[in-house]
């Protein structure tokens, strides 16, 4: 199960936290991948909120360099990359992807690591309105 999923307990977790954060676009995204990841010791359950136009998703991260950090988008999803390590023989690898609706443009996301905690930005813009 994916880290993700594991953090929220269901795939729909992330667009819940949106909406607790009066996210007004109504659709957000949910978690899809690498069902082998492990979430690593030290890291905490991400911060889902909203900063003017962006969707803003910030994960407690310890271990990972900043230089290895990205953000991918694939179609309607966001693949989100980052390797470490927690101590000499322990490699920490990220590779998610996070699922939005079918029609969303997701090339203006970005993504940043510093202080341990990594931080993902979304525009609104880019994410399609879901039907009622």
């Amino acid at each position: 199960m994916s880290w993700l999923k594991r953090l929220f307990g269901t795939t729909d977790a992330v667009e819940d936290a949106c909406e607790r954060a009066e996210h007004d676009s109504g659709s957000a995204p949910t978690a899809v991948g690498d069902h082998s990841s492990a979430l690593p010791v030290g890291w905490g359950k991400p911060d889902v909120s909203e900063e003017g136009d962006m969707i803003v998703i910030a994960l407690q991260a310890p271990g990972l360099k900043a230089d290895t950090v990205s953000v991918e988008p694939r179609g309607s999803s966001l693949q989100v990359r980052a390797e470490g390590e927690r101590g000499p023989n322990e490699k920490i690898k990220l590779d998610e992807a996070l699922k939005f609706p079918e029609g969303s443009v997701l090339s203006g996301a970005t993504a940043t690591y510093s202080d341990d905690k990594l931080i993902v930005r979304i525009p609104k813009t880019g994410i399609k309105q879901q039907a009622d």
